[in-house]
């Protein structure tokens, strides 16, 4: 019934997540797991980890196959249309719904992450494509803004990113940081001034760090750090679950990747963003929550040190902030099922 494109099986929690919180809404709307199948990189581990059918998102044929037998295409969530990554992104993801659209299908665009996109291009084409889709839900107001500005004429409904909706049970909190860096550019020249920041917070602090992957070239980071600051513990989730958990296990977490920030904020840690990417000040916003920029600096210690001498009203201002964002992420499905119904209905 449903075909689900995206970043999906490439161990990464985040987009894992995202693609948790979408079946969960599928499930919501009557739609049966073994309903949707998943465009992945890693079926087998779809399958697995979501109780999903999967193809293999460069099976072609396959994927043809299935668009002939199935009503709904969605496109999301994450940050799918930018060309910061690579430039064959753009075009595989755009190429999926045009497949999807000349086969008939409904689409709808889920709670995507627009941009950046520099090849002015792709902007054009990703304005001419998303104009023909049946349903458009982006995660922050930046990305609606990029679509407007590039022409988009389709109504776009600004949401927040699906995983606000998501239940995150965490017993036994301890005071202590959860650090999470992506790889990034200037990594190297930052190390040093990374493993000095941590042992300050171990040592003058008196705080356990750990550093928590969650995604593809965060392991090697963590290495690096805990062989220079043996302190420092490396902890790896055998799954996107067991990693949010451990995330929101520790009372304060900084993080670079966006989901990071997520799983903390739904978990009632204290999430600290560090800005790589304009998503990142772009949820930052949403929360309500200091950002800063990659590089280590002092200003990240004094803002820990904030958070500890009052613990108790920072939590109650995210609480707050997070119900209206979990009431906001519900559009997602709400935009889902008003195409669902009508794919349903006839295409």
């Amino acid at each position: 019934m449903v075909i689900v494109s995206g970043y999906y099986g490439y161990h990464n929690s985040g987009d894992e997540a995202v693609l948790a919180a979408l079946c969960q809404d599928l499930e919501q709307l009557g739609v049966k797991r073994k309903e949707i199948t998943v465009l992945s990189a890693d079926p087998h581990q779809t399958v697995n980890s979501h109780g999903v059918n999967a193809l293999h998102r460069y099976n072609l044929p396959a994927i043809i196959r299935m668009m002939q037998r199935n009503h709904l295409l969605i496109s999301g969530g994450g940050s799918l249309l930018q060309d910061s990554t690579s430039w064959r992104t753009i075009p595989y993801y755009l190429g999926i719904i045009h497949l999807a659209l000349l086969k008939g299908m409904r689409v709808v665009v889920y709670s995507q992450g627009i941009g950046p996109v520099q090849r002015r291009f792709y902007q054009h084409w990703i304005v001419k494509v998303l104009n023909r889709t049946h349903g458009i839900t982006v995660r922050d107001q930046q990305s609606e803004g990029c679509l407007r500005a590039w022409g988009l004429k389709q109504p776009v409904h600004t949401t927040v990113d699906p995983v606000f909706n998501m239940d995150l049970e965490v017993v036994n909190q301890i005071e202590g940081i959860a650090l999470n860096i992506r790889p990034y550019q200037g990594w190297e020249k930052d190390v040093q001034g990374w493993i000095t920041l941590v042992k300050e917070w171990v040592e003058n602090l008196q705080l356990p760090v750990t550093f928590i992957p969650l995604g593809p070239g965060d392991v090697q980071i963590g290495k690096q750090l805990t062989n220079a600051v043996p302190q420092m513990r490396l902890l790896v989730g055998k799954d996107w679950l067991e990693s949010a958990r451990l995330v929101a296990q520790h009372s304060i977490c900084v993080s670079m990747r966006l989901h990071g920030l997520i799983f903390a904020a739904i978990g009632n840690s204290i999430p600290i963003g560090l800005a790589y990417d304009p998503k990142i000040s772009a949820i930052g916003s949403q929360m309500q929550i200091h950002i800063y920029p990659t590089s280590p600096r002092s200003e990240l210690t004094m803002e820990i040190k904030r958070i500890r001498q009052d613990q108790q009203a920072y939590r109650q201002r995210l609480a707050e902030r997070i119900i209206l964002l979990r009431a906001k992420s519900c559009i997602n499905r709400q935009v889902i099922a008003s195409v669902l119904s009508c794919s349903l209905g006839g295409k």
